[in-house]
């Protein structure tokens, strides 16, 4: 009872970071003691909060919890649904432990697993992840406050881990999407360019970013030239990658940016590993770029004030010396 008025107190305080957590553990409590409805109500409540505030692990656990509530109510058709959506949530976060104990609880949802597509959502296991390697690039990443210095790193890393060719970081700021910065990479050797302009079509597929946009959803093409959701872009159809990854960088479900990377030498060369890597990664450096970024707009304010600071002083003297060749 304790611990509950403390998530409540903290999740009146910052709804969403705490309010999930607070109507789980309120649902919980509404299960125990028989007020059913209460727990249907609570159930959503903590979905709809981690759905919005980007926590799919708690989503996952609160459509599991509520799945075997309505379960041991017998109502089968709505449990099938909850766990279904758990073991979706749980897929996507990399959490392959609950994935195989769902499936072995439930067999039908191993039924029910999606067929691999050209255009899919990664799916590695964390288990299989170099976890220590993954640590570092972030910790890489999160350790750098200087906007110019963040962007190079990423992309270095970006292009290093996924074997791309070439790679674009797009910002977002409200209605605007611009190119960061280009890295390109010949035999290892990653070179990064800040271009600070609007996007166009002719740097990247189109649809495929406008899609990403809209989604918040990574999209892989392991082989670019072959029929997919994006075919008919004029992008693809023009320059013919072969293969495509495009990942949005999502903090607590804001938008903050997208990175683009193609090889076009070989299809199948952004694997499952090295890409559920960079979803990793770039978890780390949306939350690093929010705090990069006004560190920048200070810089460039200070620069401004600076500069109008001398332009005074330099005027001052000026009046001066007029003054002093009047006297």
């Amino acid at each position: 009872m304790e611990h509950r008025d403390q998530l409540r107190e903290w999740a009146e305080n910052y709804p969403p970071t705490f309010g999930d957590k607070h109507a789980l553990v309120s649902a919980e409590f509404a299960r125990i003691e028989g007020r059913d409805f209460e727990a249907m109500r609570l159930y959503e409540e903590a979905i709809r909060s981690a759905q919005a505030n980007g926590f799919a692990h708690h989503e996952a656990l609160a459509h599991e919890l509520a799945g075997r509530f309505y379960a041991a109510r017998g109502f089968e058709i709505i449990a099938h649904a909850y766990l279904r959506n758990a073991w979706h949530c749980y897929l996507r976060w990399g959490a392959s432990g609950k994935v195989r104990q769902l499936e072995e609880n439930y067999p039908y949802l191993r039924e029910e697993a999606p067929v691999p597509a050209p255009v899919s959502r990664i799916s590695a296991s964390v288990e299989h992840l170099d976890l220590a390697m993954v640590i570092k690039m972030s910790q890489a990443i999160s350790g750098e406050i200087v906007l110019d210095k963040w962007i190079d790193k990423l992309m270095r890393i970006a292009l290093d881990q996924a074997g791309a060719e070439r790679g674009l970081l797009i910002l977002v700021r409200v209605e605007e999407q611009r190119i960061e910065a280009e890295a390109s990479s010949d035999r290892g050797n990653v070179t990064v360019h800040f271009r600070k302009q609007l996007l166009s079509p002719s740097e990247l597929p189109e649809s495929l970013f406008r899609y990403v946009i809209r989604t918040q959803e990574s999209v892989t093409l392991h082989d670019a030239l072959t029929e997919n959701l994006f075919s008919e872009d004029e992008y693809l159809r023009q320059k013919r990658p072969r293969s495509v990854f495009c990942l949005p960088l999502v903090k607590q479900r804001k938008l903050m940016g997208v990175l683009y990377l193609e090889n076009n030498l070989a299809p199948g060369v952004f694997t499952p590993n090295r890409l559920a890597t960079l979803e990793l990664i770039a978890s780390q450096a949306a939350i690093s770029l929010e705090q990069a970024r006004p560190y920048a707009e200070i810089t460039r304010t200070n620069e401004e004030l600076q500069t109008e600071i001398g332009e005074r002083k330099r005027a001052v003297e000026a009046l001066r010396a007029s003054e002093e060749s009047w006297r």
